[in-house]
Parts: C-alpha cells; structure tokens; sequence
C-alpha cells in the first residue's frame, strides 16, 4: 500500500515571499508560459493540503496558485492542526528560516524542503539541524546541484572524464551585490556545488574582504538586504583546501554594474582535471562545457557545449521555459526528500541540510578569515555572525 503524503508550504509575502517556486515544488501540472500544461512527472503520492502566510494578500493569491484546501495566517497553527509530513520552507529572506524549521521538526513532519541560504549564522545552522536530528526529520536544501547538467557533469567526473580533479573555481554574478552579500545568497550554491565536486569536507580556508578595494573596516559593517545580518565588503577572494587535498577559489568582485543578462552566465564555476575542465554556468537553467586540457591553452582545441535534451526540452521535443526547469530541479528535490524518507537514510543526491551547513560554513570563513587576519581551520570555533563579534570587540 502506497503512502500518501501530506504536504504544506509556508511562504512570508512582503518579507521575503516564496523563494523560486518552492511554494509548488510538491505539485503538478506545471503551466508553461505559453499557457499549455507541461508533461513533467508528478509527485502522485504527495496531497497538498495547506499553506501559511501571515499576509491576508499574499495567502489570499497562496491559495489560488497553489490551489491549497486550508489557509492560514499563522504557520504555527497550521503545523498543530494539519499533521503534516512534508512542508517547504520558502521564503527567500533567510532570518526565519531557524524558527521555521525547528518547528517543523518539533510539530513532526518527516521531511523538510528549505530555501537557500540555510540560516543566517552557524549557530543557528546547529540548532536548526540538532532539532532535525533529534526529530529524525530529514532535510533538503534548494541548491543548485539539483540541475541535470550538474549531476551529469558530478557523472563525468566520477567516471575519470577529466582525469583527476585538482582545483575547483567559482565565481559570483558581479552585479549589485557583488561581494558579500553575492557570497551569502548566491555564493551559497557555489560552496554546495564545489564541495559535492571534492567529494571532502574543507580542511581550512582563507578570505580577504575589500571595500572598494581596500581591506575593509569596522565603519564598512552593515545590515544586509533579505534578513542575512551584519555583512561587509563589496568585494572578496577565498582560498580553500579540502581533506583529500584538492583546493578551490572563489571570487566576487564588481565587474557588471548594468546587472544585465550576462551576470547570470558568470555565475558558476570550473573543474579543473589532470585531462580536461568542465564548465558550468547560468543557474538555474545550467549549461556546461567540455575542454580537452586541464589548462586553458589559447590556440589549443576548443570548448565544447553539452546539451541535455531531456532538461532541455519537453516530450514533444519543444523547449522548456526556464520556469519549468526551475521546476524540474524542485521536484528533483522534493523526490529525493521522499525517497530518503521511505529507505530510511540521509539526502543524499541533493543538498542536504548538512551540506547546507557545510557551505555556510565556507562562506563563514572568508569573514572568520578577514576579522582574524589569518587563515582558519574547520570546523569553525566561532558559529556568530563575525561581524557582530568584531562589533562587540570594538565598543
């Protein structure tokens, strides 16, 4: 007998809303924009049921696009009276998230879907995840891994395509938020992706943050945009090595002020192998390249573009819209959260909530990094918000 699951949403309209269609990653048919219902695999098992969103506007519209049976103001309320076994937690401003998912795990849900970033600081990372495991709720995180071009290239790589990996390098979209908060909101899918490429946990790391191009100072702190706490710097580089000895870069600087379409092929990130590179690029939709050297030689052989057709275009062999890859990559989530669930283990081809962590962790050492003026070993002993550290350290 099949398990139906019970699903819900909690979403925050004006604070954050739903972030990129998390609000409907557990539901089918998915309309195109030209209005004609995509034929992406359903989650047939899965009802949803409700949906919470303390704005009486933005639950109103909630329900009419996800067609939930029960609303409610309070998302509390929801978690005691719906028995719930799934619930997303979508909304992309990141300073609810601690609350939202210890009571999610402490209500008894089974499975967790989050938006990214995870949480604001470290500490509240190991809450919310002390509170997951002491529940046994498993989680999955909206990274970027879940694209079709990623797990085809993590494939490539396993198999020996590039011959053995040696450096990872990632980079930001350089618009607007270049630097820190580029790291923090974005960032975060490059960590989660290099880290899933090295197949290790990071051994230590060091970051320079520049404002301007200087190195920054107390009087740089702010309070960054979407919830994400004190923040620094509109530039920075980072150096990591991995366990097994593989190192990576990541950088963001402000190189595209327009932010026009072109930032979003910047951002992603290379492998460098003994015999080859591959490059992937523009989330969430993804495209990846093959070269033929584990250094780019100008004259020498040429990128090659890998194109996917069954991310690329529908059944009757028309394209999908970017909108329905972004649906593809949540389904893609939300049936492995399922999956995990019913055998009993840990996410595992998707990002987990450990793996989430994990790369809020590197994204934590480039600032640990720059308020100590040295390069820090993991795990972190500071699980704040550096800055506030170094706040408090200065008044």
């Amino acid at each position: 007998m099949k398990t139906t699951y019970r699903a819900g949403a909690i979403g925050r309209t004006g604070k954050g809303d739903y972030g990129h269609g998390l609000d409907v990653a557990f539901q089918i048919p998915l309309r195109s924009e030209s209005s004609q219902p995509d034929t992406i695999d359903g989650l047939p098992d899965v009802r949803f049921v409700s949906i919470a969103d303390s704005d009486p506007e933005g639950l109103r519209a909630a329900g009419e696009r996800t067609g939930a049976d029960r609303l409610y103001l309070d998302y509390r309320e929801m978690l005691e009276k719906e028995d719930l076994d799934l619930v997303s937690v979508a909304p992309r401003w990141i300073d609810c998230h601690a609350e939202m998912v210890i009571a999610c795990a402490n209500a008894g849900v089974k499975g967790i879907l989050c938006e990214k970033p995870f949480a604001r600081t470290l500490a509240e990372a190991d809450a919310m995840m002390d509170a997951c495991d002491r529940n046994g709720v498993k989680v999955a995180v909206a990274h970027r891994r879940a694209c079709a071009y990623e797990q085809h290239a993590k494939q490539l790589v396993d198999e020996g395509v590039i011959g053995e990996i040696q450096v990872l390098r990632g980079h930001g979209k350089a618009d607007h938020r270049a630097g820190a908060m580029d790291l923090m909101v974005l960032g975060t899918h490059m960590m989660d992706s290099m880290r899933y490429f090295a197949g290790a946990d990071v051994a230590w790391a060091h970051g320079q943050v520049t404002q301007d191009g200087r190195e920054v100072a107390s009087g740089d702190i702010r309070e960054g945009d979407e919830g994400v706490g004190l923040l620094a710097g509109n530039g920075l580089a980072a150096y990591y090595v991995f366990e097994n000895g593989i190192t990576a870069h990541y950088e963001s600087y402000r190189g595209n002020p327009s932010g026009n379409h072109t930032s979003s092929r910047w951002f992603g990130f290379e492998v460098y192998g003994t015999e080859g590179i591959i490059s992937l690029r523009n989330s969430p939709s993804g495209e990846m390249y093959l070269y033929p050297h584990g250094l780019w030689i100008p004259g020498e052989g040429e990128w090659e573009r890998v194109l996917l057709d069954e991310w690329e275009k529908r059944p009757d062999g028309t394209s999908r819209t970017a909108q329905e890859q972004m649906h593809l990559s949540n389904q893609m989530i939300a049936k492995e959260l399922i999956q995990a669930i019913e055998e009993g283990r840990e996410v595992v081809t998707v990002s987990s909530g450990a793996d989430a962590r994990a790369a809020l962790e590197m994204i934590m050492a480039v600032h640990e990094s720059q308020r100590l003026k040295t390069r820090v070993t993991f795990p972190l002993k500071n699980r704040e918000n550096p800055y506030e550290v170094l706040v408090r350290q200065n008044d």
